[in-house]
């Protein structure tokens, strides 16, 4: 006896130009030319449309202190990592990304900056906000660079006081 079978499948899937689920990622660096060089910071984020929710996480670098006769790392001091006024309206989500930290050296400034984000689910994002002159910055968004900043050689008057560069990103 033969038999015939009809399957239908159903997938719950967004159309292909969105994407419920975006991520992206605010990188301090001191560079190879400078003493103390090496990543300082690292802040993550993650918009989840479907959830209407932006989450982070950090993760911070160590200062390498060389006193010719002994060398130690120490870690960094006064972090403070955050994501605030978050709100998500129809496929757009807006969030504020900010960050603070120090090297473990005690008497160093801190490392801050603030950026406004907005991000439609399509894919585009707009920056707007602030940072230190000093050290290197690297935003990216989905894996793709959209803003880098590189700092002069010993430049670290740049990091007393806040908002020295400003940042202005539109797509």
């Amino acid at each position: 006896m033969i038999m015939a079978v009809s399957l239908t499948f159903t997938w719950n899937t967004t159309s292909v130009n969105a994407q419920t689920y975006q991520e992206g990622l605010v990188e301090t660096r001191i560079l190879d030319f400078d003493p103390q060089a090496g990543m300082k910071s690292q802040h993550f984020y993650f918009v989840d449309f479907s959830k209407q929710e932006v989450t982070s996480f950090f993760e911070t670098g160590t200062t390498k202190i060389d006193l010719g006769v002994i060398e130690f790392d120490v870690s960094s001091i006064r972090d403070n990592f955050r994501v605030s006024s978050v709100s998500f309206n129809d496929s757009v989500a807006s969030f504020t990304l900010e960050g603070t930290t120090a090297s473990g050296v005690a008497v160093m400034p801190d490392i801050d900056y603030r950026l406004d984000y907005t991000i439609t689910e399509s894919g585009k994002v707009s920056i707007q906000g602030c940072h230190d002159a000093y050290p290197a910055y690297l935003v990216q968004h989905q894996g793709q660079n959209v803003y880098s900043h590189s700092h002069e050689s010993m430049d670290l008057i740049k990091l007393f006081g806040t908002c020295d560069k400003a940042v202005n990103i539109s797509e």
